[in-house]
């Protein structure tokens, strides 16, 4: 009897299981990355300005060398940066701590590649001092409190990108000084520089201060514009290899500083990532 029991009863599940409808679909997540924005925000705009393409060469050439040679050039124009906030034109630096090599590269940087934003460069090679005076016009202040570093973070992005994109047949943008407003025209945030590549935005913060140590911002802004864990950069020359490792663990977004390649490789791992997702 029980048996039988059993039986109807399997039965009757069978009959109703077969008639439910189908299982739903999964909902879509939605697009990450600033289009986020646009997607649960809708009272927000984007504006691009100060795109690459209006530096001239010659000033991205410049850029692109400082942000090489950081290591070496560092102490003298953050000590340059100084003088124009005090408004002192001459300038003198002791090379002695130097060796001849790097002495000669330093004297040859501020007599050839700094012309324009300095001028009568002398080296005193009995006392080891380097002299000379600061042009203090606007263009030049600009682009030595903080400009160079945009433009040469952007160029090494550039080279980053365009090695993705032979790799995987893709095409980008580079946008520089990337505003964030309502759509009254408030503004909300500023970027420094966003990456736009299949669908998805890259923000690409840059601190040439020696003062940052506001980790927790990066994130906030990040979170509140759907671009925290994957697809922020934070740019600091200030940093070792440790810190910068620490930051990243914690803060949940990518962390460089301007040491060999590390800048270049953390572009290609960030926006490699979304492209290795879409080719899986």
């Amino acid at each position: 009897m029980s048996r039988k029991y059993s039986q109807v009863h399997l039965h009757l599940w069978l009959l109703i299981l077969s008639r439910l409808p189908p299982s739903l679909p999964a909902r879509e997540v939605p697009a990450a990355g600033i289009e986020g924005i646009l997607a649960q925000k809708q009272d927000f705009i984007i504006a691009s300005t100060g795109n690459q393409e209006s530096v001239p060469d010659c000033i991205t050439s410049l850029a692109l060398l400082l942000v090489q040679k950081d290591a070496l050039m560092k102490p003298f124009i953050r000590k340059l940066r100084q003088q124009y906030i005090e408004q002192q034109i001459p300038f003198s630096f002791s090379l002695a701590a130097w060796s001849p090599a790097e002495r000669k590269e330093i004297c040859e940087f501020f007599s050839d590649e700094l012309c324009g934003i300095v001028g009568s460069v002398n080296f005193d090679r009995c006392h080891n001092i380097l002299t000379g005076n600061l042009v203090l016009s606007g263009p030049a202040r600009k682009f030595l409190t903080g400009e160079y570093m945009e433009i040469g973070v952007t160029e090494i992005i550039r080279q980053a990108m365009e090695e993705l994109s032979s790799r995987h047949s893709i095409t980008y943008q580079l946008h520089r000084n990337v505003v964030v407003s309502t759509t009254d025209g408030h503004k909300q945030n500023e970027f420094d520089i966003v990456i736009e590549c299949q669908g998805f935005y890259y923000v690409v913060e840059v601190k040439s201060g020696v003062n940052f140590n506001a980790w927790d911002k990066p994130r906030g802004v990040g979170q509140t514009y759907c671009i925290v864990p994957h697809r922020l950069l934070l740019v600091d020359s200030y940093l070792t290899d440790v810190q910068a490792g620490r930051i990243e663990h914690f803060c949940e977004y990518y962390v460089s500083n301007l040491k060999k390649d590390m800048l270049k490789n953390k572009v290609i791992e960030m926006v490699g990532t979304d492209l290795r997702k879409e080719n899986t």
